[in-house]
């Protein structure tokens, strides 16, 4: 009888859901980096989201790079980070992630300088970064 009682009452607190579901409604959309130099980028720190032909080949005759890649901008869309203008090499900047949230993408910017007591390049430089996303929803910055 013992043994029965001990077996209901596990069967009881197994069959007993108490988890929660987690429900998101985050995703992340496919994303390809373009082109990244430590030269060649705009004076002044900016993001740009290019949404046409047009915008893209005036993105890359102002980074003097001829070769303009091919974008269906039915699916896709391109962002330009520009770090700005550095006084050293060892500055970059680049995508850390894409998530998408209630309709919105988010790209997540990561930024990096030289080390403390780093060697680095002595020389102007303007690092940026494109990267072409898999989406046409509205893109956001963080």
């Amino acid at each position: 009888m013992k043994k029965l009682a001990t077996l209901a009452v596990t069967l009881l607190l197994f069959s007993c859901n108490t988890g929660k579901k987690v429900v998101s409604n985050e995703s992340a959309p496919e994303f390809k980096v373009l082109t990244v130099s430590e030269y060649k980028g705009k004076e002044k720190k900016m993001y740009e989201v290019i949404q046409n032909e047009a915008q893209l080949k005036a993105l890359y005759a102002a980074v003097e790079d001829p070769e303009v890649p091919t974008i269906d901008f039915k699916k896709s869309r391109i962002v330009a980070l520009f770090l700005g203008e550095k006084n050293s090499g060892g500055y970059g900047i680049a995508v850390d992630k894409v998530t998408e949230k209630d309709n919105v993408v988010w790209v997540t910017v990561k930024e990096t300088k030289p080390a403390a007591g780093e060697m680095s390049t002595m020389a102007i430089t303007r690092p940026f970064t494109i990267v072409k996303i898999h989406t046409t929803k509205p893109i956001e910055f963080k």
